[in-house]
Order: C-alpha cells, then sequence, then structure tokens
C-alpha cells in the first residue's frame, strides 16, 4: 500500500510540474506585456533620478565655482575671470562663459549656440533651476547649467542681468547616467518638447526628430506602433508619461517617454522583448527540467526519509528503554537513599526518644540523667549533621552556594578544626597530630566556615574509618607563591627569600592522612559522588550518608582549588587540597579590635509558632542577657514592631514560614530599623 501511494504521488508531482511549464511556456509572451511596462516605468524614473542627481552635483560644483570668485573680492576683472576659469576646470567644466544681455563672453570652451537662450537667461535671473543644451561649431553638444551674476558695478544679484553658465560634454552625461548602448540593452533617448533630437543613442536612426520619425514610419511594411505620432505629442505638451510598444521587422519594442524634471525635454527608453522573454524561456526550460530531476529526487528522498524515520523510530524505542532504565536507577537510588537515610535518622532518634524515657523515669538518679542528657546531646549533635549535609548537597545541587571572602587566620580555623576532632580522636584512643608547616602567610581571604567544614568532613572520615590506635595527621604547607596585582608598603614573607604583598595569591596545601582502612581502586574513582559509599561490611558499620566528600568536592571546586586521593585497602587514605589564597594583611587590626561584646539590656522581638522552638530560643537569648518579646506569627510581628518607638528593637528573628503572614512577606512589608 505505502509503495502505491508513493507511486501515485510522484506521478501527482510529475503531472504538476509539466502542467506548471507549459503554461509558464504558452504564456511567457502575455507575462512579457504584463510586466514590461512596470518595469520600463521604474527603469525610466531610475535614468531620470540619475539625472537629477547628476544635474544637482553640477550645479553645486557651479555654486562653488561662483562662491570662489565672489570670495576673491579685492581682484581685478581679469584675475576674477581667470580665478573661474581655474575652478571651473577644477571642477571638470568644459565651457564657461557670461551671458549679459545680448553679449556672450566666452571664457573657456568652444563656442556655443544655446537652446532657447532667452528665456533661458530669463529663467535664471527669476531664480529657477534650469538646464539647457548647446551646440558648438564642430557639432559637440553640451549640458549647460547657469548661475545670476551681480552687475559690475556691485549691486546686488537681484538688480543685475548677467548670467555664469557653464556646460559639460552630453558624452560625459551618458556615461554618467548608463545611457550607452554597449553597455546596457536600453537604448535611451532625450528629445526636446518639438520632438528633435538631443542625445540620439541609436545608429539606425537617422532622422533629426523622434516625431518625424515616427510619422514615415506610420504604415511601412514590416513596421507597426501602438501609439501614432500626434497621439504622442499631446502626450507631450500635456507633460504626462507614456508607455507604447512598436513591432520592427518581427522584432518587438517596449518604450517608455516620460519628462525630464526641470527641463522642457524628455527621456525615452526603448527595450528589446527579447531582453525579457529570454530569460523567462529559460526559466520555462529549466522548470520543465526541474519537473523531471524533482521526481527522480522526490523518490531518493522519500526512500530516505522512510528509512531514516524507520532509524529514528529505533532510536527512539531505544532511548526510551534507556530512559526507563534510568528511571528505575533513579528510583532505586531514592528508595536505597531514603532506606539509607531512614536508618542513619532512625540511630540518634532512638538513642534520643530512649534517653529521654530513661531520663524521665530515672529522675531521681541524678548520675543517670546527666549521662542520658549527654547522650541525647550527642545523637542530637549527630542528627544535625545529618540533616545539615542532605541541606547542604541540595543547596549545592541547586547551585546556590555561596561563599563570602574575608580576612582570617589559618591557623585559627585549623585550631578549630582540631577542636571539633581532637575529642573523637581520642575517645578512639587515636594519635591525631596537627603540622603547621611554614605558614608564614597565615593571613588569607578565606570562606572561614566552608574551609573549617572541609576539614572537618575530611579529619571525621579519617577518625571514623581508623581503627583504635591508629594515627590522623593534618598538615598545612605553604611552599610557594604565585605573585598576583598586590599593591602597597605592607608585606609579608612566603617561602625562602621571598616576599608577598596585599592581594597576592599563597598556594596552600591542606594534606589529611590517616592509618585506617583504605579504599579499593575502583572506589577511588567515584569517592566524591553523593551517596556513594563502599560496599564493605566496615563501612555499613560507621554512620553516615555519604555526602561528605561530594560536598567537599563542591566547596573545593567553588574555591578554585584541586582534591586529590591517595589510597591503598589496608594501609589507609591521603587528602590533599590545594588553594590559592590571597594574602590579607589588615587581619591584624581587625583582631585587635575585636573584643567581647555585651548583650545585655538588648531587646529582641521574637516570631516563632512554634512553642517548643520558642521556649529554647528565649531560654538561649535569655541567659545572654537579652529581653526577649515573643509573638506566634508575622501579622502580630508587624503589629508589635509598628507599635514600637524608633530604635526599642535592637533585631527582629522570625521564622520564614508562620501562619497568617510569614517572614518574607514581613520584611517586605516593614523596612523600618
Amino acid at each position: 500500500m505505502l509503495r502505491w501511494c508513493v507511486v501515485g504521488l510522484l506521478a501527482l508531482c510529475a503531472a504538476v510540474f509539466l502542467a506548471v511549464t507549459l503554461f509558464v511556456m504558452r504564456s511567457s509572451d502575455t507575462t512579457i506585456d504584463e510586466i514590461s511596462g512596470g518595469f520600463m516605468e521604474q527603469m525610466s524614473a531610475q535614468i531620470r533620478l540619475n539625472f537629477q542627481s547628476e544635474v544637482r552635483l553640477y550645479r553645486s560644483k557651479l555654486e562653488s565655482v561662483l562662491l570662489s570668485v565672489e570670495c576673491d573680492g579685492g581682484a581685478t576683472g581679469a584675475e576674477r575671470r581667470a580665478t573661474c576659469v581655474d575652478e571651473a576646470k577644477q571642477r571638470g567644466f568644459r565651457y564657461v562663459a557670461i551671458l549679459d544681455g545680448d553679449e556672450t563672453s566666452v571664457l573657456m570652451g568652444p563656442d556655443l549656440a544655446l537652446d532657447g537662450r532667452d528665456d533661458f537667461v530669463r529663467d535664471t535671473l527669476t531664480g529657477d533651476d534650469v538646464v539647457t543644451v548647446g551646440i558648438s561649431d564642430a557639432g559637440e553638444t553640451m549640458i549647460v547649467l547657469s548661475r545670476s551674476l551681480p552687475r559690475a558695478d556691485g549691486s546686488d544679484e537681484s538688480g543685475g542681468n548677467r548670467v555664469l553658465v557653464a556646460g559639460v560634454p552630453i558624452a560625459e552625461a551618458v556615461e554618467a547616467l548608463s545611457l550607452d548602448v554597449s553597455t546596457t540593452e536600453v537604448y535611451t533617448h532625450i528629445i526636446r518638447a518639438d520632438g528633435s533630437f538631443i542625445l540620439n543613442n541609436s545608429s539606425s536612426l537617422h532622422n533629426d526628430s523622434y516625431l518625424e520619425l515616427l510619422r514615415l514610419n506610420e504604415g511601412r511594411p514590416g513596421i507597426a506602433y501602438d501609439i501614432t505620432a500626434d497621439r504622442l505629442k499631446a502626450i507631450m505638451d500635456a507633460g504626462d508619461c507614456a508607455f507604447y510598444v512598436s513591432n520592427i521587422n518581427g522584432e518587438r519594442y517596449a518604450s517608455y517617454l516620460a519628462p525630464l524634471e526641470g527641463t522642457n525635454w524628455f527621456i525615452v527608453s526603448v527595450l528589446p522583448f527579447r531582453v525579457l522573454r529570454d530569460p523567462i524561456e529559460a526559466l520555462a526550460w529549466n522548470l520543465f527540467a526541474a519537473g523531471a530531476v524533482g521526481c527522480v529526487l522526490i523518490l531518493v528522498a522519500l526512500a530516505f526519509v522512510l528509512t531514516r524515520y524507520l532509524r529514528v523510530l529505533n532510536a527512539q524505542m531505544d532511548a526510551l528503554a534507556e530512559a526507563r532504565e534510568q528511571a528505575d536507577a533513579a528510583s532505586r537510588a531514592k528508595s536505597e537513599f531514603l532506606s539509607n537515610m531512614s536508618h542513619d535518622i532512625r540511630t540518634p532518634m532512638n538513642a534520643i526518644v530512649g534517653m529521654t524515657r530513661i531520663a524521665r523515669d530515672e529522675s531521681a538518679d541524678e548520675a543517670t540523667v546527666r549521662r542520658c542528657l549527654d547522650t541525647i546531646s550527642t545523637s542530637s549533635t549527630h542528627l544535625l549533621g545529618l540533616i545539615n549535609d542532605v541541606l547542604d548537597m541540595s543547596r549545592i545541587e541547586s547551585g546556590r552556594l555561596e561563599f563570602v571572602l574575608e580576612p582570617a587566620r589559618l591557623t585559627d580555623i585549623v585550631r578549630a578544626a582540631e577542636g571539633v576532632i581532637r575529642p573523637q580522636a581520642d575517645a578512639r584512643g587515636q594519635d591525631f597530630k596537627v603540622e603547621l608547616c611554614g605558614v608564614a602567610c597565615d593571613a588569607v581571604l578565606v570562606d572561614r566556615t566552608r574551609l573549617g567544614q572541609v576539614l572537618i568532613n575530611l579529619l571525621s572520615n579519617a577518625v571514623k574509618f581508623t581503627p583504635v590506635g591508629g594515627s590522623v595527621l593534618l598538615a598545612v604547607e605553604q611552599r610557594s607563591c604565585m605573585e598576583g596585582a598586590g599593591t602597597g608598603d605592607e608585606t609579608g614573607q612566603c617561602g625562602e627569600g621571598s616576599r608577598i604583598g596585599p592581594g597576592d595569591l599563597v598556594r596552600t596545601r591542606l594534606i589529611v592522612r590517616d592509618t585506617g582502612i583504605g579504599m579499593s581502586e575502583e572506589f577511588q574513582s567515584k569517592v566524591f559522588g553523593s551517596f556513594e559509599r563502599e560496599d564493605r561490611a566496615r563501612v555499613h558499620q560507621t554512620e553516615g550518608t555519604g555526602l561528605g566528600m561530594a560536598i567537599v568536592k563542591r566547596i573545593v571546586d567553588g574555591m578554585g582549588g584541586t582534591i586529590e586521593v591517595q589510597s591503598r585497602e589496608g594501609e589507609g587514605t591521603c587528602f590533599t587540597v590545594t588553594l590559592d589564597l590571597a594574602y590579607a594583611p589588615e587581619i591584624g587590626a581587625q583582631a585587635a579590635d575585636s573584643g567581647k561584646i555585651s548583650l545585655d539590656g538588648m531587646r529582641v522581638l521574637l516570631a516563632e509558632d512554634n512553642d517548643i522552638n520558642a521556649e529554647i530560643a528565649c531560654e538561649l537569648l535569655g541567659g545572654c542577657g537579652i529581653d526577649v518579646a515573643w509573638v506566634r506569627d508575622g501579622r502580630e510581628a508587624v503589629d508589635a514592631f509598628s507599635a514600637s518607638e524608633s530604635g526599642f528593637f535592637a533585631a527582629v528573628l522570625m521564622d520564614i514560614r508562620m501562619p497568617v503572614m510569614g517572614g518574607l512577606r514581613c520584611g517586605s512589608r516593614h523596612s523600618r530599623a
């Protein structure tokens, strides 16, 4: 069925192509008649526009000649005439003369007989822009332009009767207007209102008058015009345009007559019909050939499309199968992650719930209660760490991880991480060491929170996966400097014999090495992936979400650094973080200014809808000497803040999600603080 549909489509296409080709071939003459009039009108309009542009160009040149002569006011008459001739030559004029009444004073070029001299002079003196032609004794024709001149006694131009005229050979105009028949198929003539030729651009027309030529050809065998000479003369007298067709010895011609603005001349454009017919006939034959070739191409294209369609269909089916497998894998990964998270969260939650019950039952035993509270605190910290890891990873994946660079000391960050990890290492009987190897550029610009997070994640993993009695090492090295654009008088030392200024980059390496269980080579390639945990019994016995190393990797990448891992199973693991940190000498002054701040008597507005969270916040803030005003939703917070005096509350603490009005909406409604 499909094959017969393809054959039928090919036959239909071939029939359509053939019908269109035959129609175009049969109607080519009609098409030529329809489009030739518009074509000739547009072509004539373009020629007339070119003529006007050329006349304006020569007129502006004549204006500049006249201006040069007038500026030479202190010169004698002979000097001014010489100036006029020089200026005219430079601007391409071949004829210059002064008309004063009936007298003609030729300054340059041959003596010309001007068409309608008196009318030409009169129109010039009245301020009209007119053009005429002049013919020399040798038969050379020039286009002549004019400008009025003041009297010799110095009176103004309006009272004078002298005219400056300048001319250029009409051959130059023919070249400028592209009227030369040797470069185009169009024959263009310029005639006067009486029909006499100013420009005869056809060597086959042996007559002094275009209208007389039409009269002589009327009725002659082999020659036919669809307009008479008298009708054409009437159109010229009315200043209108005319399109007409002639047939001369079997050759058809399209003619268009139109007046030239600013003159009493007309331009006649003649175009052989073959100029239009030949391309149209060639197009018709090309269409015929295209029809034949098109049928073959369509068959090939249909075969190609059908084959391609089947391939794409198969590829889509494969892609759907692959997408289904990926979706299943993602679902399994999600289920596994939820299962792991549920297990990891349930462990500290069981401890919290169980120890809370024991503490309540054994409330009289102070030692038991204290032991339960310690266990609850430890489990809560672990649970909070799990939640923070998930939130950090979510923030990283959504592109909302931000870094706040501020002056900080590397040693302070390292000591803070040491303070968190050392109790864990001591509890497992591990040898935990910190080595600062030549940290001369201690003050740097860094996000201390994120860098501390990197160190704690690496060290906590090292402690967790190192057996009792093992060793964990944190080493900080600064071995080389990358010269930056730092300027200023303060400098520091970095490395042997080198100096560093503010803003220069310090290459810093943070090395965490342990003697733990190590990792297989296969797992090392994916240790920085999300939710990745090696499938080993020792690993499953250790708490964790598989997000810690992924978070470390994203933070290090965001800080423009690198992290490398070297490990062998049963021997230990070494992580090396390399960062280029900017030197910040101003931290010294900041550290000196820092001191303990008293919060006694400070008033804080707390908006919290959860009673337990509010009670905890009030207790913690009250323990610092802060006076807390508690409201339950955003509306109450806005009302309380609006009713207070300016500066009464030092801070407003509110939850983003609350009943009636959330924290974000409260912030947008009130900005008085």
